[in-house]
């Protein structure tokens, strides 16, 4: 039985000639399944004699890395997977309410008209209340107050009085416009007998103003019975005026009728200079 054939490059030397000193004969393996050596030095003496012609394996030279530029980066990649798809199914009493709807169109129609008839009603108790607070807000922000007169001087003359007054206008956020009223009238009486009357001249004041303002009245004395001439008794008169004021803030307007008693003591009343003793002058809004 042969044993195991020998590589072509493995003999034995069988020759008389060996020599003791010569190393003991050795099997190698092809070339080809040698792995690169790790270092260029030159292989050992026994390598060279005894084994295949290794040059050209030892001469590659060894590989070198790429440089780090060459390398290419890592990239981030986003996939998006489409979520799962849920479908609802209505449950079966839907399907019979619809149908049911379709059986009845005129008690659709009956609905229909019910729902915007509660809707309409909705939107007008919704835009009442918008409205009531608004002039409520109006109200109170803008209230004009009452007018403050005063009698400062009276003058008689043959033939007229001229009484010299002082009017303020209390309100702080809104002018009045001051002009007489339809069919009114300025009138000084004395003992509910007139002595006098006039018109009131048309006059602006402005918000917390004060101006001053002189009445003409037509009328004289001679009609009525007038304390003897030289008394120092006071007489009372009563001045009475009805006006229209119209007040006014930008686009807010407000317009009341007042009226203005003024109970006024003088003293000679016949002589050419009047002394006003007292006065007193109250107003109040006519509705």
């Amino acid at each position: 039985m042969e044993g195991p054939r020998l590589p072509p490059s493995a003999t034995f030397h069988e020759s008389d000639d060996d020599k003791p000193d010569d190393p003991p004969p050795t099997w190698h393996r092809p070339t080809s399944s040698l792995s690169a050596l790790p270092s260029q030095d030159p292989p050992p003496q026994h390598w060279r004699n005894h084994s295949l012609n290794l040059s050209p394996i030892l001469d590659t030279p060894q590989r070198s890395l790429p440089p780090p530029d060459s390398i290419p980066e890592l990239e981030t990649y986003v996939v998006q997977v489409p979520r799962d798809q849920i479908y609802w199914t209505p449950p079966p009493e839907h399907a019979k309410y619809v149908e049911k709807l379709r059986n009845n169109p005129e008690k659709n129609k009956k609905n229909g008209c019910a729902k915007r008839l509660m809707w309409f009603f909705i939107i007008l108790v919704v835009f009442g209340l918008i409205l009531g607070a608004i002039t409520l807000i109006l109200h109170l922000v803008f209230n004009p107050a009452l007018p403050v007169f005063a009698v400062e001087r009276l003058t008689v003359k043959p033939s007229y009085f001229e009484v010299a007054l002082r009017a303020e206008n209390p309100t702080s956020n809104m002018g009045v416009n001051y002009m007489m009223k339809p069919n009114g009238v300025v009138s000084l009486t004395y003992k509910n007998k007139r002595l006098g009357r006039g018109k009131f001249p048309k006059m602006f004041q402005a918000a917390s103003g004060s101006d001053k303002v002189n009445v003409k009245l037509d009328g004289s004395t001679k009609n009525a019975v007038m304390p003897p001439r030289g008394s120092k008794q006071p007489v009372s008169l009563v001045l009475m005026m009805e006006l229209k004021a119209d007040y006014e803030a930008g686009p807010v307007k407000k317009n009341k009728e007042v009226v203005v008693t003024c109970d006024v003591k003088v003293k000679g009343l016949d002589a050419k200079k009047v002394e006003i003793v007292s006065e007193n002058c109250e107003s109040e809004f006519k509705d």
